[in-house]
């Protein structure tokens, strides 16, 4: 069975909308601990923009908190408006509004019980950010224990560098001495 897992780097643009979400939230909360946000953010090529809606007592400017978290060159656009009354009644009545429910597992694959490949992907990513701290993705695709495929796709390496990267952590990776990688397939700068 294939099982599949990404890492991307702190400077990825889904980390830096995660990081503003959360500070939107924050904010929302230290003036407002009944606050409601349901906010989405995309961002790329110097403009992020912000949608969702909200109930809240708060005042926030998402400019301020995208400028404190991407810095000044970045362009915003938002669309924030009131909560919609039927999300609102939901969660008025003891529900989670439109609110979807993920399912997560432990298992002994690793010591901090986490999926093998989810593991591989954010160590050999840490990694890579360690050694170039700007935008990148790893992936690492398992099956039934066995490494098969590893990608790493990093802005601003050539291949050749990032390639020889990914084979030394993986020689040195202690969740991997027993695994035999001589079939691996490598996905370097693929793009």
């Amino acid at each position: 069975m294939f099982k599949t897992a990404e890492s991307v780097s702190p400077g990825h643009p889904d980390k830096m909308c995660d990081q503003i979400s959360d500070a939107f939230l924050d904010a929302c909360l230290t003036e407002d601990p009944l606050s409601r946000v349901a906010i989405e953010v995309m961002g790329g090529h110097g403009i992020v923009t912000i949608t969702g809606e909200l109930t809240t007592n708060a005042y926030v400017d998402p400019q301020l908190i995208v400028r404190r978290i991407c810095g000044e060159g970045v362009g915003v656009m938002a669309n924030i408006v009131k909560q919609s009354p039927e999300i609102a009644q939901g969660v008025d009545t003891g529900g989670a509004g439109d609110q979807g429910i993920m399912v997560g597992y432990a298992t002994r694959e690793t010591p901090n019980y986490m999926p093998l490949e989810y593991e591989l992907a954010r160590r050999l990513n840490q990694y890579l950010h360690a050694l170039h701290p700007n935008d990148g993705k790893t992936q690492i695709t398992l099956d039934n224990g066995q490494l098969i495929a590893v990608v790493a796709s990093w802005c601003g390496i050539s291949r050749h560098k990032l390639e020889k990267e990914v084979h030394d952590f993986l020689k040195h990776e202690e969740l991997l001495k027993t695994m035999d990688s001589s079939a691996t397939k490598f996905h370097i700068n693929p793009a």
